[in-house]
């Protein structure tokens, strides 16, 4: 497994601790990731996730926002 894969994969991993999805939601999110890579949050609104998942997943992309203004 390349180095890129393998980082992607704990992406995917780290996400999931975070937003502790149910089983069900973990699988879809699994997949959303997988299609969308780390653009997933630029597409939330296109991603069939319950309500707190996607709140949890818009929180993040604020924060990753917000580091990314403040490194500018």
């Amino acid at each position: 497994m390349s180095t890129d894969n393998q980082e992607f994969e704990q992406f995917i991993e780290l996400l999931i601790r975070l937003i502790e999805p149910s089983d069900i939601e973990k699988e879809s999110l699994r997949l959303y990731l997988r299609q969308y890579g780390i653009h997933l949050f630029a597409h939330l609104d296109q991603v069939d996730l319950s309500l707190p998942l996607l709140e949890k997943l818009d929180a993040i992309r604020i924060l990753i926002s917000a580091s990314k203004e403040e490194l500018s």
